[in-house]
């Protein structure tokens, strides 16, 4: 079995090449910025609808991951919100092609250790589900992970992200 993948976030930690990607893209208007916080990430904003907005993202680095030999993602969080973020699983980076994901979060003061199957995660394609579970097999070859927030709600978030982690 392989080591464990694990992104840790926090002061003093590598958080790599992690960027915002937004609904500026295709012209919307919303805004998030990711900031090392204590012992974890910080990311927040403001959702906005006008110019046919409506997400935001934090999304890892470009590589090749191996995601295949693993069984369970990790994600321990806390959330001023009970909106539903998603962790975001691409193959292909393209919008258009299908993302794997899976929703999660409710609002907490208190920390929260999330574990999600692999094989329970969702295939969309432009927001819409298309199929509901998958053949893990096919987390070979990821070239992105990340987090989203495309509920279709305007408003403000904080998401604090301590780790996440494959095994």
């Amino acid at each position: 079995m392989n080591d464990p993948l694990v992104f840790d976030f926090g002061e003093g930690k590598d958080f790599g090449r992690w960027s915002i990607i937004n609904d500026g893209v295709m012209g919307g208007l919303s805004e998030s910025k990711a900031q090392l916080n204590d012992d974890a990430v910080l990311f927040s904003g403001t959702v906005s609808l006008k110019n046919n907005g409506g997400f935001v993202s934090l999304r890892g680095p470009m590589g090749n991951y191996d995601l295949s030999e693993y069984s369970f993602c990790e994600i321990r969080y806390k959330s001023d919100t009970d909106r539903k973020f998603e962790l975001l699983i691409e193959k292909e980076t393209p919008f258009y092609l299908p993302k794997y994901r899976k929703k999660f979060g409710e609002k907490s003061e208190d920390w929260q250790t999330l574990k999600i199957p692999l094989r329970d995660l969702e295939i969309s394609r432009m927001g819409n589900t298309m199929a509901e579970g998958i053949d893990p097999k096919e987390l070979a070859g990821i070239k992105r992970i990340g987090f989203i927030l495309a509920d279709k709600q305007e408003g403000s978030f904080e998401l604090w992200i301590d780790y996440l982690k494959f095994y």
